[in-house]
C-alpha cells in the first residue's frame, strides 16, 4: 500500500469514525468534514436522499463523498477519476471497509464518461479541482452517456467566490456555502 498524503474520518454510519486515505501529491481535495456532514445532513430530506441508493462520485479523489455515502446505506458508489494514484487508493480503502462488493472504480474524466449500460444513478457527486471547467462541462456528458437521469440528483461542490456551474440543462433546487465552498443541488431541467 502506498503512503497516503493524509487520513480523513467516516463522519456517520455504520463506518463511522473509520479513515479514508487521501491519495499522496496534489491528486485530490478531499471534502472536508464540515461540509460533508452538512451535505449529507441536507440529502436527508432531498429525494432520492441516500438509502439504497446508486451513486458516482465523478471526480472522486479520495473516494470520501462515495464511502461516506456507502456508510450511510447507499446500495452501490462507482468512482471516477483519472488519476492512478487515487484509483488505487480509492481500491485500497473499499477493500479495507468492506466496500469492495458494492463499488466499481472506473479510470474516466466525468467530461468524457463511458456508456453507462444501466439505469442512471440516483445521486452524483462532482467535486472537479477548483478553477477547472468540469463542472461546466461535465454534467451535460454525464446525462447524455446515460448517468444522470430525470430523477437523479446531481451535488456539485465548487469555490463559493467563483462558481463554476453548467451553462444549461440543470436547474438548482438548494444551493449553500460554507466558507469558501459552495454546494449546489440540481436536477435535469424540464
Amino acid at each position: 500500500m502506498r503512503q497516503p498524503a493524509g487520513r480523513i474520518r467516516i463522519i456517520a454510519g455504520t463506518h463511522r469514525g473509520r479513515m479514508i486515505d487521501v491519495p499522496p501529491g496534489d491528486v485530490s481535495r478531499p471534502t472536508g468534514a464540515r461540509v460533508r456532514e452538512a451535505l449529507f445532513s441536507i440529502l436527508q430530506h432531498v429525494e432520492p436522499g441516500v438509502m439504497e441508493s446508486t451513486v458516482l462520485d465523478a471526480c472522486a479523489g479520495s473516494g470520501a463523498l462515495g464511502f461516506e455515502a456507502l456508510s450511510r446505506g447507499a446500495a452501490h458508489v462507482t468512482f471516477f477519476d483519472t488519476e492512478r494514484t487515487a484509483r488505487e487508493t480509492i481500491s485500497d480503502t473499499a477493500e479495507y471497509l468492506g466496500f469492495d462488493e458494492t463499488t466499481a472504480i472506473h479510470r474516466a474524466d466525468a467530461r468524457h464518461p463511458p456508456m453507462n449500460r444501466n439505469d442512471p444513478v440516483d445521486l452524483i457527486f462532482l467535486d472537479p479541482p477548483y478553477g477547472s471547467d468540469i463542472a461546466a462541462h461535465a454534467p451535460q456528458a454525464l446525462f447524455e452517456a446515460g448517468w444522470i437521469g430525470t430523477a437523479s440528483l446531481l451535488v456539485i461542490e465548487t469555490r463559493q467566490a467563483a462558481p463554476v456551474l453548467p451553462e444549461s440543462g440543470f436547474t438548482v433546487i438548494d444551493s449553500r456555502t460554507y466558507g469558501d465552498t459552495a454546494l449546489f443541488l440540481m436536477k435535469v431541467s424540464g
